[in-house]
């Protein structure tokens, strides 16, 4: 019975003393923990406190370094897609740079939508080259099956019919260039100046130039003549001129157009050439058949509204003319009165197809127009002047 006892009693005093041992062990790692986690805290802290500073105290941004101009950019992104705007949501390697370097938001703000527009781009190209990869490997098992039928090679159900040679985008193409050359061999052109490029620093102002000269092709089956399209000024080694070339390489360019390091002056008579610009202070009344118009490639809003044009067209002493907007459209308050490049060419050719300016100006979107007019707005005494081509006659002779 002593023997039972004296087991228990040692039993009982090992058990209390593993237990003590096991209270200290997790003591001693708890408090280890804590201090760990107390420098952590404390460390990230000092770490954020400039970020603190900079969101309290509305520091500059220019007075960061680069890497907590970095940070500040990631959470403006995260921000800024919380609240539903369009950011990206990878930032490549080659434009941080770029975004570290602007000190406004409204351009990083900028940035931001053309890569978030990148993204949807490449993701919709990605299902498009999918689509294309799906409909091959059906057209080879469909292939297979007519070889073993005997019957010819073709994805085309009426093979047989004639109407499969004059299908197809090659022949569109064809009848596009047709057109085209037709009006080069009789010289009617419209020269797009481009001698801007210093306005167009962004790569993606350049990429929108070119969307823009390449909509000029996109419906021009409309018309019977449209004329042909000549670029001036390019540089060799510009960044137009790049662009230009990487689409041609990639298949997805149009290259109905020319290109030529030539200035303006060289192509042709100076006393044919009109600049459009819109800080004229002589209005377009009619189109002129004889002239040689020049558009100028600018498309960066960043230019503020500066004349370069009007300067350009005054220092090289040739004739400069301004579309009669404000006599036929009334544009909204907030509404801008800039017209992209490839609506100047519609304009001009809707003009020279004998149309009116208030038919000519329907190319224009009705976002931007709060009321067309289908006669012009004249002012005093400006009825004899315009009275010819709107068909007013003129006050003296009511």
């Amino acid at each position: 019975m002593f023997r039972s006892l004296s087991f228990v009693n040692n039993l009982i005093f090992h058990r209390n003393k593993l237990l003590y041992h096991h209270r200290y062990f997790v003591d001693f790692i708890s408090s280890k923990l804590s201090d760990k986690t107390n420098q952590t805290s404390s460390s990230t802290v000092d770490t954020n406190e400039w970020l603190w500073e900079y969101l309290r105290h509305r520091q500059s941004y220019q007075s960061l370094n680069d890497e907590q101009k970095r940070q500040v950019i990631l959470l403006e992104i995260q921000t800024l897609r919380e609240s539903g705007e369009r950011v990206p949501d990878n930032i490549p390697d080659e434009y941080w740079p770029e975004l570290i370097s602007s000190p406004l938001l409204n351009n990083r703000k900028s940035i931001y939508n053309y890569l978030f527009l990148r993204e949807i781009s490449k993701r919709k190209r990605a299902i498009e080259k999918a689509a294309v990869q799906e409909r091959r490997i059906k057209s080879a098992a469909h292939h297979i099956d007519l070889a073993a039928a005997g019957l010819p090679l073709t994805n085309y159900p009426g093979y047989t019919s004639m109407f499969r040679q004059i299908t197809g985008g090659h022949t569109e193409r064809w009848i596009r260039d047709n057109k085209l050359i037709t009006q080069a061999r009789l010289g009617e052109c419209i020269l797009v100046d481009c001698g801007f490029e210093i306005e167009h620093v962004r790569s993606k102002y350049i990429s929108k130039l070119v969307d823009q000269i390449e909509y000029f092709f996109s419906n021009i089956y409309r018309y019977h003549s449209p004329s042909f399209v000549t670029l001036c000024n390019v540089a060799i080694d510009g960044q137009i001129q790049k662009e230009l070339s990487k689409r041609i390489n990639q298949n997805r360019g149009v290259s109905c157009f020319e290109t030529t390091e030539e200035n303006y002056l060289d192509l042709f008579d100076r006393q044919k050439l009109i600049y459009l610009t819109p800080h004229s202070p002589y209005e377009m009344s009619e189109y002129d058949h004889d002239a040689v118009y020049i558009i100028g490639a600018i498309i960066d809003v960043s230019v503020g509204g500066r004349p370069l044009t009007l300067a350009k067209a005054k220092r090289d002493n040739i004739k400069h003319q301004r579309l009669p907007l404000e006599r036929y459209l009334k544009f909204g308050s907030s509404t801008s009165r800039a017209l992209s490049l490839d609506k100047i060419y519609f304009i001009l050719m809707a003009l020279k197809h004998g149309q009116s300016w208030a038919e000519a100006f329907q190319a224009i979107p009705d976002r931007k127009v709060v009321e067309r007019f289908n006669q012009p707005h004249l002012g005093r005494n400006e009825s004899g002047r315009w009275g010819k081509w709107a068909g007013i006659r003129n006050r003296t002779d009511q």
